[in-house]
């Protein structure tokens, strides 16, 4: 679940920054997955601070409760925009 009731920290806006511009750069088309969101934030959170570190893991936490959860529906694309305002806003 999202927390709107304050703003992600500096490492957390970069990973959500990134994850929206996977997404809307490869296939912004095709359907949004709750599956891929849980996905992308253990990838993301991995590459960034190294596979099975705490600071993944914390990374990881940070990044799911601060984007959106999926709706039927969404493309990425649209999922991607809702993670760049998850961030507060593309920067």
């Amino acid at each position: 679940m999202a927390d709107a009731t304050r703003l992600p920290d500096a490492d957390t806006r970069a990973l959500l920054q990134q994850i929206a511009a996977r997404l809307a750069a490869e296939r912004p088309t095709h359907p949004m997955r709750k599956t891929l969101r849980l996905a992308l934030a253990l990838t993301f959170a991995a590459r960034r601070h190294g596979y099975g570190t705490d600071r993944a893991a914390t990374a990881e936490e940070n990044v799911l409760a601060h984007a959106p959860d999926v709706e039927p529906g969404l493309t990425r694309a649209q999922y991607a925009q809702q993670l760049l305002d998850a961030a507060g806003g593309a920067r």
